[in-house]
């Protein structure tokens, strides 16, 4: 179903780096985010946050 979601991105101190929130459609939704929109490189952490779902995962960005 559709819902709101939260997508938070973290540096590993726990500094929050970007917040996305937004209404997303059921099924696979692709949210895109830009080395360039990040003020950090390296090891972070990314929270997918639902009314009733909580997911946190890592990511690494590299910057040229």
């Amino acid at each position: 179903q559709t819902m709101e979601a939260t997508i938070k991105i973290q540096d590993v101190t726990g500094r929050t780096l970007k917040l996305i929130r937004g209404e997303y459609a059921q099924g696979f939704n692709q949210v895109s985010v830009s080395s360039d929109e990040l003020p950090a490189a390296g090891v972070l952490y990314y929270t997918l946050e639902t009314e009733d779902f909580t997911a946190t995962k890592k990511m690494v960005v590299i910057t040229e």
